[in-house]
């Protein structure tokens, strides 16, 4: 098994646990909780800001310059953002001025998680921040294709955007780590696995702690 088949098998294994969070779950049923829509968007404004550019760094490290992953870099998700505000803003406004400000814990130990495996060296760093593209990519793609998510669910285009984008992206940032994978020994490819791993958790902590309540 290649290295880029093992993310493919963790992210295998991990698909049932995503299939299973509330608030993919409610994508799925076409549920809209306004309240949980404005949360995930405030987060991932947050979690962006801090991400990207250790994206930009970890491209700048190996000398990348894919197209996608480029214009990935430079992305602050204004469209699909967009696209959930729309829906959030006719399910329920006033639920906007109900979210908490702060950094929740799934945000917190998620950006924590990529800066300490960025202290652990260039490979290590370049594992954990695949996840991100790469959770979205393939989650999307076999909700689609599975018809989890069909055309007339509201989050349908949502789910389309990141198939779309994120596909793309996913194929270079793979073709660059199967590279990297084979410059490094097995002790470093296992450790990438685990920051690959572990950064895939924090992505489904993410998506369910838009559904918690406070209190």
């Amino acid at each position: 098994m290649t290295f880029i088949e093992q993310f493919k098998k963790i992210m295998q294994d991990a698909m049932p646990a995503f299939l299973a969070n509330p608030f993919i779950k409610d994508c799925e049923a076409g549920r809209i909780d306004a309240r949980a829509l404005y949360t995930y968007i405030y987060q991932d404004n947050i979690y962006l800001d801090v991400y990207l550019p250790l994206f930009s760094k970890g491209l700048d490290n190996f000398g990348i310059d894919s197209e996608s992953l480029r214009q990935f870099e430079g992305d602050q998700e204004t469209e699909p953002h967009l696209m959930l505000q729309k829906l959030a803003d006719e399910k329920d406004p006033a639920a906007k001025a109900t979210i908490t400000k702060e950094w929740l814990p799934a945000t917190t130990g998620y950006l924590k998680h990529i800066q300490d495996s960025q202290k652990e060296g260039d490979f290590i760093f370049l594992c954990s921040l695949a996840a991100c593209p790469y959770v979205y990519g393939y989650l999307t793609e076999k909700m689609i294709e599975s018809g989890q998510i069909k055309k007339g669910n509201p989050f349908y285009p949502w789910f389309d955007f990141y198939k779309g984008t994120d596909g793309q992206l996913t194929v270079d940032f793979m073709k660059v780590l199967e590279e990297e994978a084979d410059k490094v020994d097995e002790e470093m490819q296992s450790r990438g696995l685990t920051a690959f791993y572990q950064a895939v958790q924090f992505e489904n902590d993410f998506f369910a702690q838009s559904l918690e309540k406070e209190g």
